[in-house]
């Protein structure tokens, strides 16, 4: 097999894409192995890092939330926290970009609840959830709806 030729700025992208879509496994098993999550994790800090280098504002903001998802799952509420609240942050600069969808905002919701309850802030949990649900009613495509409610009906505060 040939060596592929590719840019700089096609190897970031070629990174980021896999690093993110690689991440998608290990946050859907119901029990996933603190070496997954640790894989994921620094996957997720991989896929950052090129988005960072080659992508747009809202590929930045879903990095955010991927970070932000994987340590919520490891119970690690500080960089769940950080890493929801940049993506907060950011968001207000992303919605106004062509690439924002309306299932944007619904997620970074959800990220931000999910640190909130891994920090045992159950107030804080129960406000983003609730603002998650009502971005998710507000999304116009009935696919794009359900993976975000599904997202949202996976934990609890």
């Amino acid at each position: 097999m040939a060596d592929e030729k590719m840019t700089k700025d096609e190897f970031h992208k070629k990174m980021a894409i896999q690093c993110n879509n690689g991440i998608w496994p290990t946050l859907d098993k119901e029990d996933p192995s603190d070496e997954e999550l640790e894989e994921a994790m620094h996957m997720a800090h991989t896929a950052r890092y090129h988005w960072s280098n080659v992508g747009t504002i809202v590929n930045v903001v879903r990095a955010e939330y991927m970070l932000a998802r994987i340590y919520a799952h490891m119970k690690r509420s500080e960089p769940a926290l950080f890493h929801a609240n940049r993506g907060l942050e950011l968001a207000k600069d992303a919605e106004t970009k062509d690439e924002w969808k309306d299932w944007d905002l619904p997620f970074i919701y959800e990220a931000l609840a999910r640190a909130h309850a891994a920090a045992g802030n159950k107030n804080d949990c129960k406000a983003y959830k609730d603002l998650a649900q009502k971005a998710t009613d507000s999304i116009a495509e009935d696919e794009d709806r359900k993976v975000c409610q599904g997202e949202i009906d996976k934990f609890s505060c």
